[in-house]
């Protein structure tokens, strides 16, 4: 029996097959009913006001083989359960960049630009990147920083704070967000708050790829970044280099910094990286390229820091930088 996924013989059904899954699969998640149907299942009517394309999409949902009856309750399939663990990964795709992929024609002619005329949603970006890095990298991070002694942390990038929050649940680690997104902002402060750590975290909206602009580095002895290395790396690598450079030298004698990217493709061709390309695709929008493992670890150490540890984590193509400024 063909997979769910597979259309047989005629590829570009394949593809219609996956961008509508995304697209609907995403938006149950964007708007809360996704974990409802993880956690006890839901009827149509339970799904939203429009019964007609609940129906629709529930019905659609089943014919794929992700959702299964119950008499009118609707629960998750193996498949549906497999894609709901993963489903970071499409909230960030599908919340993130639907916009900049559906005007990629215009970005390419030169008709529009990005940042004047498109840009990503950073508030999905965010919320994405949150939920595949609580189950693709957050658990060997936990392994890095468990042999370090820390009770401040930077998160420049930090997206909605989730990783603050649990540095702090499991650890007590008080913690100092950082984002450029008004969005991702406003969502991170509003997890905080219903965590009930208003007053062990903070987050600020301000630009983390200026370190002038950040206040409170020299009382961090971890500072973490998150997937937002390559938008400094956008202007260059001796930019990068100077970036963190002057991280280290606002933080304190023996401070660590973590970083998490993505790795690029070794070549320009044929590759079976299930998730690097596309990753590399959707910042070359945006104007960003992305560096290899020894180009990371040449980074941290031209800048003055000695690199701890290389790990890949389960997400695919992942890379995690642990580094230390000298005593």
């Amino acid at each position: 029996m063909n997979s769910p996924l597979s259309a047989g013989r005629r590829p570009a059904f394949d593809l219609i097959r996956g961008h509508v899954l995304v697209s609907t699969f995403a938006a149950l998640d964007m708007t809360g009913s996704l974990t409802r149907l993880a956690e006890q299942g839901l009827t149509v009517e339970e799904a939203g006001a429009n019964r007609f394309l609940g129906e629709g999409v529930f019905r659609y949902l089943s014919q794929r083989g992700v959702l299964r009856t119950d008499g009118d309750r609707y629960h998750l399939t193996e498949l549906g359960r497999s894609l709901y663990e993963d489903r970071g990964y499409l909230v960030w795709l599908a919340g993130g960049y639907s916009e900049p992929l559906r005007r990629f024609g215009d970005l390419l002619t030169g008709t529009a630009t990005y940042r004047q005329d498109v840009l990503r949603d950073g508030k999905w970006v965010a919320v994405g990147s949150a939920l595949l890095g609580k189950q693709d990298v957050q658990p060997e991070v936990v392994k890095l920083l468990g042999g370090l002694e820390f009770d401040r942390v930077a998160d420049i990038g930090c997206g909605n704070a989730h990783f603050l929050i649990t540095l702090h649940d499991q650890l007590g680690a008080k913690g100092l967000g950082i984002d450029i997104s008004p969005e991702a902002v406003a969502e991170a402060r509003r997890e905080v708050e219903a965590a009930g750590k208003s007053g062990v975290i903070d987050v600020i909206e301000a630009d983390g790829s200026d370190i002038a602009s950040i206040p409170g580095l020299e009382d961090v002895q971890l500072a973490i970044t998150f997937f937002f290395l390559h938008e400094v790396y956008e202007k260059g690598f001796d930019a990068l280099v100077d970036y963190l450079r002057a991280l280290a030298d606002r933080l304190p004698a023996g401070a660590h910094v973590l970083a998490a990217e993505v790795t690029a493709a070794p070549s320009s061709t044929a590759t079976d990286d299930v998730f690097g390309p596309e990753f590399a695709l959707v910042h070359a929008v945006m104007g960003q390229y992305l560096l290899d493992e020894e180009g990371w670890a040449r980074a941290f150490t031209e800048a003055g820091l000695t690199v701890k540890g290389l790990v890949r984590p389960a997400m695919p193509d992942g890379l995690l930088i642990l580094a230390q400024k000298a005593a």
